[in-house]
């Protein structure tokens, strides 16, 4: 059964919002579902203690040592529980370092508009309504393909496992591409407006998508059907993200809203903090954090259970910028901001979450459309061009329609 959420009144203040939703499906057979749990508690069982005894195994070889330490045992199954969760914070400050030996990526004739990333390739879209795939060791361009109708591509998302890619733009439709030989999967044909925002669930094949029709949308990949619609937002959807949950994260431009919708419990946070502005991108720091960018050169971090920006960072980049395109590095404190005012900025947020500095700045010319993070926080993507993703207001003829990506590094591992 197809279910749908009702649309929501905007509230002022953060608050949940329980969805209709009915399950009623009737009597199951007691004795099958007892079965089927007992089978699933003994193979979880037996993971836990193949795993424990894989870490005993690892400590015993790394401390040549015959004796177990039960609190380092305990320290490292706490760090694992808190990585899955989406709440493990490692801090990294100061000591993240970009490398010097960056590239440029040239294939697009317009401005790029969206990226996705991998561990191994880059993918990277434009107005011109080419979808290029790149070695992110090489900066060689594998392939390129298009949409049918040849429109402008505005959104990108790449599964965690390297298997699919998504895009989407002005025909208002998901094409679903296999990531190693980019041939055509699957397209998806529920939006009426245009596609502005894709992310995949890390490790999941869980898509969703938000459009200028002012909808989410969820998609599953592997089944190739669409699941459901999630109301709320009263503009279009700018941008999204997601982490390890089934959460997604999203901007509704000139509502002026920013909205954590919850898929499991089915009901949504609204956020309401910037007054005068338009919300135009987002992107997790973990499953409790998040920072967004807006028109009126704002960079807010935010907390799940705070109503109000935890920070707010006024004149973030070159007065009279736009922040156009924000990137998280999960799990940690920091995240990269562009504009279109000649830099790229990475922040640093303080541990106690109240202020944040900037740590490092890089010039650039041209409007940053997206930012992009490996997974292994290893390098990160800049989509530049001379115009915005979503218009014309403006065209830099001094600037270059590129990819540039940046390697970078935890300077403890520099030392190493």
């Amino acid at each position: 059964m197809v279910k749908r959420v009702a649309e929501p009144e905007i509230e002022e203040n953060v608050e949940d919002i329980d969805s209709d939703f009915s399950d009623d499906d009737g009597a199951s057979s007691v004795s099958d579902a007892g079965s089927l749990e007992e089978t699933a508690q003994g193979k979880r069982l037996r993971l836990a203690k193949q795993y424990l005894d894989k870490l005993e195994n690892e400590q015993l070889k790394s401390e040549n040592d015959t004796e177990i330490n039960r609190d380092l045992i305990a320290h490292r199954l706490q760090q694992d529980v808190l990585a899955e969760k989406g709440k493990l914070e490692t801090r990294v400050g100061k000591r993240l370092c970009v490398l010097e030996n960056k590239f440029a990526l040239k294939g697009h004739r317009l401005s790029p508009t969206c990226l996705a990333i991998t561990d191994t390739h880059l993918f990277s879209g434009s107005k011109d309504g080419a979808v290029i795939k790149w070695d992110l060791l090489t900066g060689k361009k594998l392939s390129v393909v298009k949409h049918d109708s040849k429109k402008q591509i505005l959104a990108l998302a790449a599964s965690s496992d390297n298997v699919y890619l998504a895009s989407g733009g002005q025909d208002k439709m998901i094409v679903l591409w296999d990531i190693g030989t980019m041939s055509f999967v699957k397209c998806f044909r529920k939006h009426r407006g245009p596609i502005t925002a894709l992310t995949f669930q890390r490790n999941s094949h869980l898509l969703m998508s938000g459009s200028v029709d002012r909808s989410v949308n969820l998609w599953n990949c592997d089944d190739k059907l669409y699941i459901e619609s999630l109301y709320g937002h009263q503009d279009m959807v700018t941008d999204m993200d997601s982490f390890l949950q089934e959460r997604v994260v999203t901007v509704g431009g000139h509502d002026k809203t920013l909205r954590l919708w919850k898929i499991q419990e089915e009901s949504q946070l609204v956020f309401n903090g910037h007054k005068n502005t338009v919300l135009d991108c987002v992107s997790m720091l973990n499953e409790e954090h998040f920072v967004t960018g807006s028109q009126d050169n704002v960079v807010a971090v935010w907390h799940i259970k705070k109503k109000k920006p935890a920070i707010t960072q006024l004149e973030a980049h070159a007065k009279g910028s736009w922040v156009s395109a924000v990137a998280g590095l999960k799990n940690t404190e920091c995240f990269i901001s562009g504009s279109n005012g000649g830099n790229v900025k990475i922040w640093a947020c303080a541990e106690n979450y109240r202020s944040m500095e900037c740590i490092r700045s890089i010039e650039i010319i041209g409007t940053v459309n997206s930012i992009v993070i490996s997974q292994d926080n290893a390098c990160f993507a800049l989509g530049v061009g001379q115009e915005p993703k979503m218009g014309r207001w403006w065209s830099d003829k001094k600037a270059r329609n590129r990819v540039l990506v940046y390697p970078m590094v935890i300077e403890d591992e520099v030392n190493r």
